[in-house]
């Protein structure tokens, strides 16, 4: 979980200097950033549906449509390279992305039985 999270952390000044510099990269590295993007995105979908039950509706609503859309795009541009219009704007939006699963994952509740176990163990200490 660890090594997902640094390298999802390295995704954001990258999508952050792809946004800023749109014609400075070649197609060939836009399409392995925007695919890399995608693969980065999908743990974080898997999670959010496998446990859509004990996370707010609401939230989880939110996030889920807004990955789900980058998602999406992100594989189309992977697919049929540069040359979309105001692309720097889907680089920001990856920079977000990207930001929403770190903080997805380093905030995410404790379930009751870790809890309990840790507890436990803090006692036993």
């Amino acid at each position: 979980m660890i090594y997902y999270l640094v390298f999802c952390s390295l995704l954001i000044p990258v999508n952050l200097w792809a946004a800023i510099t749109p014609h400075l990269h070649s197609d060939l590295s836009m399409q392995i950033l925007h695919a890399t993007s995608t693969l980065i995105l999908l743990p974080l979908l898997v999670s959010l549906w496998t446990q859509r039950k004990r996370l707010n509706h609401f939230i989880s609503f939110i996030l889920s449509t807004f990955l789900s859309v980058m998602v999406v795009i992100n594989t189309w541009i992977a697919f049929m390279g540069m040359g979309v219009r105001n692309g720097w704007i889907d680089h920001l939006f990856l920079a977000l992305a990207a930001t929403s699963v770190e903080a997805y994952f380093l905030c995410m509740p404790i379930p009751a039985a870790e809890k309990l176990e840790q507890a436990e163990g803090i006692d036993a200490a």
